[in-house]
């Protein structure tokens, strides 16, 4: 797997075999990239945690987590690669690639097990907005969000979404930040074609926007947003046919803004933040009918898209049956 990285930084490559050798599962990491000189390492209990996680979910996501459950896997992940840093490393970003530990454990055993993987998703990474300055009143705010995308496809069902995978994590409400900050939600919503087309649809990609507020309870001074984030250039990828999500976006006042560092908003910006869409799954043109016309019916995908991705032209008598 490839994960992009920051402008002008190269992207750090994941390389991973897996052997089934009896009752064992060997996991093997060697050829991945060395670390890095920013945050994203990865220690190696993290990234034996989401293999863990990879391999419990597709070969029994039931039995209890404890000891039993993890003494089958084994992991090779040579030190000093940005799957098992040596220290000192910086960390504090390493869900920006320890997220992907899942999702290349799954591409791993794709063409062994196609009906247990899913597609790329959206929320991998996760996306975490902090914001933070001063309010009209010249005391001081700090707020953490976290933002899920669309889930890929699976062999029988669509993506859902929007969610954080495979990260325990769940969509901050938009009633904290406004609870606990003097910045304003003005659209929330899911974003329409966002979904890789495929036999089975990756899930909905979401818009954010925010606005720093311009009147009597604007912001005393700049409001700083630190973000880490990723797929604005490598979307997620769809299996078997299935086509990518859409890209994340992230925009100021209507410009593509850094998505990688620090942002200074001032009193009447909007950033706008779109995640990923998740992964198809399976050949477009395998769709069922019925599905896609329902995706039609509900806003999730266009009569456009059904016509160039999907191969359908959606009339107004299927639309009214």
């Amino acid at each position: 797997g490839v994960i992009e990285q920051m402008a002008g930084r190269a992207d750090v490559v994941i390389q991973c075999a897996i052997e089934i050798a009896g009752s064992d599962i060997k996991v093997d990491l060697t050829g991945s990239s060395p670390q890095v000189d920013w945050g994203g390492n990865v220690v190696y209990n993290f990234t034996y945690a989401y293999v863990h996680m990879a391999v419990k979910s597709i070969f029994d996501p039931h039995i209890p987590n404890n000891d039993g459950s993890a003494a089958p896997i084994q992991l090779t992940a040579p030190e000093g690669t940005v799957v098992n840093c040596r220290f000192p490393a910086a960390v504090a970003a390493r869900m920006q690639i320890g997220h992907f530990m899942t999702e290349i454990v799954y591409r791993a055993l794709a063409q062994a097990l196609p009906g247990l993987v899913v597609a790329g998703s959206g929320g991998t990474p996760a996306t975490q907005m902090v914001f933070y300055g001063r309010r009209h009143s010249g005391q001081p705010f700090h707020v953490v969000l976290i933002r899920g995308g669309g889930l890929g496809a699976g062999a029988a069902q669509d993506g859902a979404g929007c969610f954080i995978f495979p990260a325990n994590g769940a969509n901050t409400p938009v009633e904290i930040l406004e609870s606990d900050s003097p910045l304003l939600v003005e659209r929330r919503e899911l974003l329409t074609d966002s979904g890789g087309p495929g036999q089975q649809r990756g899930a909905l990609g979401r818009q954010e926007v925010f606005r720093v507020p311009d009147d009597d309870t604007a912001p005393h001074g700049a409001v700083s947003l630190a973000l880490q984030s990723g797929r604005f250039r490598l979307a997620p990828e769809g299996l078997f046919g299935g086509q990518p999500g859409a890209k994340a976006q992230f925009t100021v006042n209507g410009q593509t803004g850094d998505p990688y560092g620090l942002t200074r908003l001032q009193a009447g910006d909007v950033v706008i933040m779109d995640a990923a869409g998740g992964g198809g799954y399976g050949d477009p043109k395998e769709r069922e009918r019925a599905a896609l016309v329902r995706d039609v019916q509900d806003g999730k995908v266009t009569r456009e898209s059904a016509q160039k991705d999907y191969g359908v032209e959606i009339t107004d008598e299927m639309l009214k049956g």
